[in-house]
């Protein structure tokens, strides 16, 4: 089903999210005061427009409250994010997804209403943390404040104590192995007799002290 998109601002993370919405053949309309900006990304967009994604009458007339998501990406400059947000939100923009570029910006978006906000440094950083910390982990997805789904890839360490399924100790009240995926095989919901493999991924979801304690055995 092709659904429409508005992008403000073709930055780099703008620029890289309408590509990617453009390959799954959704509708885009790109925005942007930068004219080559514009001129690079228009093979990717139904529609370019070369505008000042601050000025309200401007974003008025493209109808954002028809887009199924408007995306805002503002290189830098948070007077600018700011100033479209809250624009977007007054013209009825029904999913707003905006780039935070500090802790101090990504405070003032959610104050305005944005639906989603994405904070490349932080979320990056969290990631960078955790696979440092548990070498082994592949991503991570935060569900809530203690709950999370994790992919592990199995190390020879691992294996090595662990054959199987059941000798990986799950405790089951907290922690749940959703899946194992080995090159393009997936397991969904494997028994406990199904016998582990270095370079296995164990997808798991649950609570982060379960998590870590798995963890420890890498």
């Amino acid at each position: 089903m092709t659904r429409q998109f508005a992008i403000l601002g073709l930055g780099y993370f703008g620029s890289t999210v309408a590509r990617e919405l453009k390959r799954h053949d959704n509708q885009l309309l790109g925005v942007d005061r930068n004219e080559s900006r514009v001129d690079a990304m228009a093979e990717h967009l139904d529609h370019a427009v070369i505008a000042d994604v601050t000025d309200e009458k401007t974003l008025a007339e493209l109808s954002l409250e028809s887009y199924d998501a408007v995306v805002i990406d503002v290189d830098g400059n948070l007077e600018a994010s700011v100033i479209c947000t809250l624009h977007a939100k007054e013209l009825g923009a029904r999913d707003i997804w905006a780039k935070a570029h500090s802790d101090a910006h990504y405070k003032l978006l959610k104050r305005l209403g944005a639906d989603h906000i994405v904070y490349p440094e932080y979320d990056t950083g969290l990631r960078v943390a955790e696979s440092l910390n548990y070498h082994a982990m592949v991503d991570f997805i935060r569900l809530g404040e203690r709950e999370f789904i994790v992919e592990i890839e199995t190390t020879e360490r691992l294996t090595q104590h662990c054959a199987t399924v059941a000798q990986l100790d799950i405790d089951e009240r907290a922690l749940s192995l959703v899946a194992i995926k080995r090159g393009d095989e997936v397991i969904r919901a494997p028994e406990r007799d199904t016998e582990l493999a270095c370079g296995d991924h164990l997808i798991l979801m649950g609570d982060l002290a379960a998590l870590r304690e798995l963890g420890s055995q890498l």
